[in-house]
């Protein structure tokens, strides 16, 4: 409560005309006073009740985060993998879908400006973010030649929380007899 008070009144201090205004607008200021009103308890429940729906509750996330566990790991194999796909700019393919030989030049001026690169596979149009597990080390190297164009790369594909990537150990130009290992 005291806490409460103590906010409600540096408020006050900091912007007067606004809360000023909002609490005559609640009715509860008269004469540029507001009035502090504690919140009102909630009404008590039922122990057995609330644990129930507390077990229910619990139960719901356990379920919701398995779900989204079992549909992330569907989503990207992790582990060592090849993937065929376009290097990228990810921030104009995500806004405007630009991709290709027209959109190169663009792409490599914002790669040389700290943009990360990406890979979007061809055969799912998944995005996967390049990474590197080494503080100060440049992810684009060895891909920013390679910028609008299709590429066999090789690397360890990580994900987590929705999001893909992969470090790459290998790219090169994709020719249609190269067979990707999973």
């Amino acid at each position: 409560m005291k806490t409460r008070m103590t906010f409600a009144l540096l408020v006050l201090a900091l912007v007067p005309s606004w809360m000023t205004t909002r609490a005559a607008a609640q009715g509860t200021a008269t004469t540029g006073t507001v009035q502090v009103t504690p919140p009102k308890p909630a009404p008590a429940k039922a122990p057995a009740a609330a644990a129930g729906k507390a077990t229910a509750k619990a139960t719901t996330a356990k379920a919701t985060t398995a779900k989204s566990t079992k549909a992330e790991g569907a989503a990207a194999k992790v582990g060592p993998r090849s993937i065929i796909g376009e290097v990228v700019d990810p921030a104009c393919w995500i806004v405007n879908g630009a991709k290709g030989p027209s959109h190169k030049e663009c792409a490599i001026a914002c790669a040389k400006a700290g943009q990360v690169l990406a890979i979007v596979e061809n055969k799912t149009q998944k995005l996967y973010m390049v990474a590197t597990d080494k503080p100060g080390e440049d992810p684009n190297k060895g891909l920013i030649d390679y910028v609008g164009q299709t590429v066999l790369v090789k690397g360890r594909v990580y994900s987590r929380g929705g999001a893909t990537g992969i470090k790459v150990a290998s790219v090169e130009p994709y020719s249609p007899t190269a067979v990707p290992t999973e």
